[in-house]
């Protein structure tokens, strides 16, 4: 009996780090390709690095991502909350259904100096299929970044968020 206990605990550390593992997919490897696409109406917007350009709209308090850091998307209905859904389906476009069904395997909200993120990757196969979100309260800027077998797609709804590396492993 304690060798099964002592199994079923292995399995399930070892399940756990090797979802870890394939969660940070979000870097693309050497020769990787990285496309970037911007929403239609964002010709006329300044390309700017949100991180660095002064901050001329203040979000509001009431962001859903802002309001449940820690928490999952699943357990926030993240994607039923109308504001942010159409926000995102906006910015990627035709992409969105795929990345909606492929959103299975999530990590919970984090954040750093006002720049949140939340994962999502398809189930059983995180490196093939993965999705970032980051959301930069300060500016009240969205970017979503979608990893297909390593193939980069960035939307960025006001300009690139500077992410640092430690946001980026979390």
């Amino acid at each position: 009996m304690k060798k099964l206990i002592v199994s079923v605990c292995a399995f399930s550390l070892f399940a756990v780090i090797s979802c870890k593992k394939e969660a940070k997919t979000d870097v693309p490897a050497t020769g990787d390709s990285v496309t970037t696409v911007m929403p239609k109406d964002s010709a006329t917007a300044p390309k700017t690095d949100s991180a660095a350009s002064t901050p001329a709209v203040t979000a509001s308090a009431d962001n859903i991502i802002t309001k449940n850091t820690g928490k999952y998307p699943h357990d926030i209905k993240l994607f039923e909350d109308k504001s942010f859904a159409d926000r995102v389906k906006k910015l990627t476009g035709a992409q969105y259904d795929e990345m909606l069904k492929n959103f299975n395997v999530e990590s919970p909200i984090i954040s750093e100096n006002g720049i949140y993120k939340v994962t999502g990757c398809k189930q059983h196969d995180c490196p093939g299929y993965s999705t970032s979100i980051f959301y930069d309260s300060k500016n009240d800027n969205l970017n979503v970044s979608i990893d297909k077998n390593g193939k980069v797609t960035d939307f960025a709804e006001k300009g690139k968020i500077t992410v640092t590396d430690a946001l980026k492993s979390k």
